[in-house]
């Protein structure tokens, strides 16, 4: 969580530092693709909420969703895969940073607050995105590079040209740091939105 494609995308892509392109799955879908990955997707979070991540599969997603188990394996290679894919659709589509008129200062801590907080209130969802995120599934393995360009990215943009690379590395690492700690139950993600403004107003004070 912290941090072969063709065809069409439900999520928009967006542009990393080194010109990669972030996208939301293995492949990139419109129209009735795009809807299909969106009814799995909801119904991942339907099935975690019921019988969590131990007992979450494939099939029960599909299940969930109205769908045939073979559909789900069309889009996903595993349980892993779409949880990873889940938590990167809701991440891209948080619209964090997307205020750029104040300072350098308050934006770093709104992005930063907005990342803890992303799965602060689905216990299920949050457990789930932990255990996948150390998953060495190949689909889970490019989702997470993607992840971490895009928090770069995010964190970069937020401080924007005042401060250093070394600033904005500093930064990732407290946030990495801060989110390890919340998934294994060593802090609330509530708490860690607050240690990291607080670590934020010293690291740029």
């Amino acid at each position: 969580m912290w941090s072969s494609q063709t065809g069409e995308t439900a999520v928009p892509s967006r542009r990393m530092p080194d010109g990669a392109t972030v996208e939301s799955a293995r492949r990139r879908f419109t129209g009735k693709r795009a809807d299909t990955v969106l009814k799995l997707s909801r119904a991942t979070l339907d099935v975690l909420r019921e019988v969590g991540y131990q007992d979450l599969t494939l099939q029960a997603v599909a299940a969930q969703a109205g769908l045939a188990r073979a559909t789900a394996y069309t889009y996903f290679s595993s349980k892993e895969h779409l949880v990873a894919d889940v938590y990167w659709r809701r991440l891209a589509g948080a619209h964090l940073g997307d205020d750029k008129s104040t300072t350098p200062l308050n934006r770093v801590i709104s992005v930063l607050r907005g990342l803890a907080l992303i799965v602060a209130d689905e216990p299920q969802l949050a457990h789930a995105v932990t255990v996948t995120m150390n998953s060495a599934d190949p689909d889970v393995e490019l989702l997470r590079l993607q992840i971490a360009r895009f928090i770069h990215k995010l964190i970069a943009e937020s401080v924007g040209d005042t401060a250093d690379g070394e600033t904005v590395v500093l930064l990732e690492l407290v946030y990495t740091g801060a989110m390890v700690r919340a998934g294994v139950g060593g802090m609330s993600y509530r708490d860690v939105a607050d240690q990291l403004e607080a670590a934020a107003r010293r690291i740029l004070a």
